[in-house]
This record gives structure tokens, sequence and C-alpha cells, in this order.
């Protein structure tokens, strides 16, 4: 038995969310799966063999972690947050760890993630692992959290790698399809029916999105007129993307998507990459191209007639992509033929 949770594109509202504007983002069929094993030892093992990494955690561990992470969000002092989180990269899983077994008391076991969601690409990548985590812990504990449930312990995790992520990621991962997001409202599943197919490029440049997020809001505290120009623009463009969903009408949702993205270069979060990549995608028939995600590097998503014919081009061009299916399900537990 496992739980699986897919990964997570902004399509619409990066950046502008966190200012309390409107959101649209999708689930993407890119999993990561969580597996929990007993363990003999008085301790948690957190295994994740894609990435070469494996942590043992004792229980006084990982209530001191907790403990001072909680002291660090009361503060608000995201300089801590920075300074300790650098090379712990098991942070977020004792922090998600130490709040369950507040609840129901530390049990030894063995955590085994494995994800096809590439990292650091402005994919959902973290989101996607501690949704799989938090459905897979409720399940071992019984705690019959239920998906908001799962999606707020989830944002435990988010938190401790991002700073103030504004929760649309794990939402998406754990709700699936494709979402309305915004802060004052909360979530709403948008009216799309059927699927949307992207072409995702991978920058192969490593972003930082809590880098990206601290850069928008000294942005934010220097010029909030500019600033909120920008965000209200992108917003317009959520609420005329939305539509274009909901009607199928991809040339308009692609003409909104470079709204989004010229947004992104008013706030300096384009790079060469993924300018490069927009170019070509636009040169060469797509509809319209953007980033996904914060910004500084990750992943161009684009549409296209033909998702597939753009493949090659990228490949070409040295960029990683892949033809992504938007609007599947959400995170599930279960037994699977397959796990990634």
């Amino acid at each position: 038995m496992a739980s699986i949770a897919p990964g997570s594109v902004k399509l619409f509202g990066e950046h502008a969310v966190i200012y309390d504007r409107v959101g649209v983002s999708a689930s993407l069929d890119r999993h990561a799966t969580v597996t929990i094993l007993p363990e003999e030892h008085d301790r948690v093992e957190v295994f994740l063999p894609d990435l070469g990494f494996s942590r043992a955690l004792r229980e006084e561990e990982i209530d001191a972690e907790r403990r001072t992470l909680d002291f660090i969000f009361s503060k608000n002092d995201m300089r801590g947050l920075r300074e300790l989180r650098r090379g712990n990269f098991a942070l977020p899983f004792a922090y998600i760890l130490g709040s369950v077994f507040m609840q129901a008391g530390f049990r030894p076991m063995k955590i085994e993630v494995r994800s096809q969601v590439p990292r650091y690409s402005g994919l959902g990548s973290s989101s996607s692992i501690f949704t799989a985590l938090a459905s897979e812990l409720s399940e071992h504990f019984g705690l019959k959290l239920g998906v908001q449930g799962i999606a707020d312990l989830a944002n435990l995790g988010d938190k401790v790698v991002h700073g103030s992520p504004s929760g649309i990621d794990v939402n998406t991962c754990a709700h699936g399809g494709f979402l309305r997001f915004r802060k004052g409202e909360g979530l709403k599943k948008a009216d799309v029916k059927g699927f949307v197919h992207v072409i995702v490029a991978n920058t192969n440049v490593k972003k930082d999105t809590g880098e990206m997020i601290a850069r928008v809001a000294d942005r934010f505290a220097k010029d909030r007129s500019g600033a909120d120009d920008i965000f209200d623009d992108m917003q317009e463009a959520a609420f005329a993307g939305l539509d274009a969903l909901k009607a199928g009408d991809l040339v308009k949702l692609g003409a909104e998507f470079d709204r989004t993205q010229a947004c992104f270069e008013r706030l300096g979060l384009n790079t060469k990459e993924t300018d490069e990549i927009i170019r070509a995608a636009r040169k060469h028939g797509a509809y319209g191209a953007k980033i996904s995600g914060a910004g500084g590097g990750g992943c161009v998503i684009a549409l296209a007639k033909e998702p597939p014919k753009l493949l090659p081009l990228f490949e070409q061009m040295g960029y990683p992509s892949f033809v992504a299916e938007l609007g599947v399900a959400g995170v599930r537990h279960g037994k699977f033929d397959q796990v990634v």
C-alpha cells in the first residue's frame, strides 16, 4: 500500500496569490509516491533512493526540530529559518512528523519516497512529496484527515522549504483537477471539463522558490504601487484564462499565458533560458508560453495544437521536455500496479 500525489503547475497568479489576488493551478500527471513500513529500531528513517539520501531521526530530535520551527514561525523569523534549514534536507519531514506525533504518539517507521516530478522546476516537487507523505501518515495512524486535512499537514513541509507559501501547491496536489485560489476566499474547484495538454520544457536552471518570493517581497516593499499594478494584471489574466479553460479555447488561453509572462518579465523573474524557450515556442506556432512557478529558472509551459511536435525542438536546444496532462486526480492511497 502507498499514497501517491500528482505534481502541480501554476497556470496563473504566481506571486500575486501571496498578495491576495486570484491564482489558477492544475494537477499534472507526474507523481510522488510514499510508502511507510514498520522499523525495528527506535527511530524514523527517511529514505529517498532517487536522490541517494537517507536520514535516521530519533523521537527527541524530531520533537526538538518541531519546537524550534514553531518558535521561528511564531516570530516570522525567515532569516532564522534559512539558517536552520541550510544543509538539513530532513527538516521539513521532521516538522510534519513532529506535528503528527503530537497527536498520535511516536512510532518507529521507515518512510520511502520516490518522485517523478523534477526538482527545482516549478512543478510542485516538494508539495507532491509532502502531500503523499501526509496521506500515508494519515492512513498509518488512522487519523482520517480528509483531503483538506492532508493538504494542511503537507503545507507544514512547504512552510519549511519556502517560508511563506500560499498553499496553492499542496491544495492542488491534494484535490487534483483545476483550482481557483485566493487567500480571502480559499480554494474553489474550477468547472473545467476534461484534460489540457501542455509541453513542459526544463531550463535545467535550479530555482529557489523562497529566494524568488523574497525578491518579489523586496520589490513590493520598495514600490508597492508598481507591484500592485503587476499583480492586478496577473489577476486579470487569471480571470480571462479561467474563462478560456472552461470554454476549451486554447488560443485564448495561450494569449493569457503570454500576458502573464509579460508580468514575470516586469518583475525581473525571467532568465535567458526561459526567454529562449518561450521565443522558440512562439516562433514554431505555440499559442502561448510562460514560466511555471516562481521564476528564476525551473520550467516553461507552452500550449500548442499538437504538443508532441515541439518536443524535438526543445530537446535539440538542450532542454529536456515532455507532454503533460493537466487536471488529473489528486492524492490517493491504495495498492498500485506500479509504484514510482
